[in-house]
């Protein structure tokens, strides 16, 4: 119950400290903003979980036997796990263009829109260039000259993502 309280109070910090970088500066890219910030973040839950097992009588562990150990270990594990979600919601949110799509449905007069005017908003020039800007500005992809490649980062991308998708039989449907 220790690693959880820590976590909860550390996470909690490290939320708002993430939201007052965003608000405050325009520090990118945002990935590097949320792992090297959680990274320092780290040393911050192994103080709070010494605390609360050494100083509070009704979180009192001893870290140094086997149920303190897994105590200490369930809260690095949701520790890790709540970063996953945060950074899953953080990014929907940051660069989810399904979701920049409805939203302009739902602002529309009629609460629909046809392609065209979808189009109007949203070119596909924008949309492409936006995501291979994102691609290449995250080591993906070069692009010189009019023609885009890969990287050694990609590549190991694409080999894992392909692994992924045949263990768990996910095809991807392409028009």
């Amino acid at each position: 119950m220790t690693g959880i309280a820590a976590v909860l109070i550390t996470f909690t910090a490290y939320v708002l400290t993430h939201w007052t970088i965003c608000r405050t500066t325009k520090w990118r890219p945002y990935a590097r903003v949320i792992n090297l910030l959680w990274f320092c973040f780290l040393p911050v839950y192994l103080l709070s979980f010494y605390l609360l097992a050494s100083r509070s009588t009704a979180l009192a562990v001893d870290f140094r036997t086997p149920l303190g150990l897994i105590d200490f270990g369930n809260g690095l594990l949701l520790n890790f796990l709540l970063l996953m979600g945060y950074t899953y919601f953080f990014f929907l949110m940051e660069r989810g263009l399904s979701l920049r799509l409805m939203i302009e449905i739902k602002r529309s007069p009629q609460g629909k829109l046809t392609i065209p005017e979808l189009q109007q908003i949203y070119t596909y020039d924008y949309i492409l260039d936006k995501r291979l800007g994102q691609m290449e500005r995250m080591g993906y992809a070069r692009i010189a000259n009019g023609v885009i490649s890969g990287t050694s980062k990609s590549a190991r991308l694409a080999a894992s993502n392909k692994i992924v998708r045949k263990i768990l039989r996910i095809e991807q449907v392409m028009p």
